[in-house]
């Protein structure tokens, strides 16, 4: 098996987790001691592979008035962990930005830049673990220089040992904390494709944005899978990859793990997610009409 390359970043709990080669100690040390929170910014957070890019478009577009601008989105709403190597460094480039600051991170929660008093607010989005683990595993290959098969990246996945640790502990701290942090809006991906206008309107209110329906719409559309896979501004195509995968955005599906999952693994995943969520209140849609644990 062919690993990936990653560098080893403290959890914020005595422990270590795994990041991509260009996001170092470093650069997390950096931001811990130099990024000031501001009341009115907002932060897009998820474990990778959970809806990230599809949400950063929504409340891009929400903050904007529907308006997509001349911007890549990975300008809009830049990406927290790697403020550090923008051209002429982190703070001079939050200098640059107009208006209400958007981010998006994959940080677990112990290592979110402190808020303390702020009202900044977070969108935390989670996916079903099956098809996170099947959805990152392609992008590994694609972007990450994964070489291994899907049942090796399956058990790495199992682990805990990907791209910003493991699944459930990613995810459970920021559910406890949506549960009494009223700045922080904890969303599931299959609620939200399910309801891609609902959670529009959602996240306005969560936003303080006062949405028309034009305005959700508008949102709905320019935020959907056909639209930011043909705008050049969201479908990521200036982000080397792969030449034999033709884009970043594969299917966003429900279920798409049923394609690939054998039985054992399925069952296996089970197991862990029973153990994992007893006791949580967190259920899944796991397209199959199951709701676990």
């Amino acid at each position: 098996m062919t690993e990936q390359a990653f560098n080893l970043v403290n959890d914020g709990k005595g422990g270590q987790i795994k990041f991509p080669i260009f996001i170092s100690q470093a650069d997390m040390d950096l931001i811990e001691k130099e990024f000031i929170v501001k009341d009115d910014d907002v932060f897009v957070t998820t474990f990778p592979r959970s809806g990230t890019t599809w949400t950063e478009q929504m409340v891009h577009l929400l903050v904007n008035n529907g308006e997509q601008g001349e911007q890549r989105l990975t300008d809009a709403v830049p990406w927290l962990e790697t403020l550090p190597h923008r051209p002429n460094g982190m703070l001079e480039f939050l200098k640059t930005i107009k208006g209400r600051r958007l981010f998006t991170s994959h940080l677990p929660h112990p290592l979110m830049p402190r808020r303390d008093n702020t009202t900044a607010k977070i969108v935390y989005v989670a996916r079903n673990p099956k098809d996170v683990a099947i959805s990152l595993f392609f992008h590994d290959q694609s972007k990450g220089g994964y070489m291994g098969t899907w049942e090796e990246h399956f058990q790495l996945f199992l682990k805990g040992d990907v791209h910003c640790g493991d699944y459930f502990d990613h995810i459970l701290p920021w559910w406890e904390a949506s549960q009494h942090d009223k700045n922080i809006l904890f969303l599931k991906y299959e609620d939200m494709k399910n309801d891609h206008a609902g959670s529009v309107a959602q996240i306005a209110s969560f936003l303080d944005i006062s949405a028309t329906p034009e305005l959700i719409a508008t949102v709905v559309t320019l935020s959907g899978f056909k639209s930011m896979t043909s705008t050049p501004t969201t479908n990521f195509n200036w982000i080397p990859q792969r030449a034999d995968v033709p884009s970043h955005f594969r299917k966003g599906d429900i279920g798409d793990w049923k394609n690939h999952f054998s039985a054992e693994q399925s069952a296996q995943l089970d197991a862990l997610f029973a153990e994992k969520m007893k006791g949580t209140g967190l259920q899944f849609d796991f397209g199959d009409g199951v709701l676990l644990p």
